[in-house]
């Protein structure tokens, strides 16, 4: 039995919400410089919250919601993903599409972009140091 107390998952809301703040950044640093935009990714302060609406509380499971809190150009904003996160550890977050379309218009050009932030995924390190 004490063995058993030993075996507890990788995939936790802390683990979760440090992997999509991560990826997070970065995108959103990516969709910036897609629309002419520089900034980096220590200038937005970002934070996120990831937790399950269902009855786990971790583990693997469609019912992941995460909120990301960010500021840009000191302006503070918020974002929330649903994420579905595997057994491997391996995370898909969907952002809504009033906040993060699908296509992206560049302002200058008028030129139709790909945005990064409108489905993105992540892997969690599910090894045991």
């Amino acid at each position: 039995l004490p063995l058993l107390a030993a075996c507890s998952t990788a995939l936790t809301p802390p683990k979760l919400s440090s992997d999509v703040q991560k990826v997070f950044s970065a995108l959103y640093v990516t969709q910036q410089q897609l629309l002419g935009r520089t900034l980096s990714a220590g200038d937005l302060h970002t934070l996120a919250s990831c937790s399950r609406t269902g009855s786990a509380h971790d583990g693997p499971g469609e019912d992941w919601l995460c909120s990301v809190q960010f500021l840009d150009g000191g302006t503070a904003s918020s974002q929330a993903f649903e994420v579905q996160l595997k057994a491997d550890g391996c995370w898909t977050a969907t952002g809504a599409a009033a906040t993060q379309p699908a296509q992206l218009v560049d302002p200058v050009t008028s030129r139709r972009l790909t945005n990064p932030l409108a489905e993105f995924d992540g892997c969690l390190d599910t090894s045991w140091h």
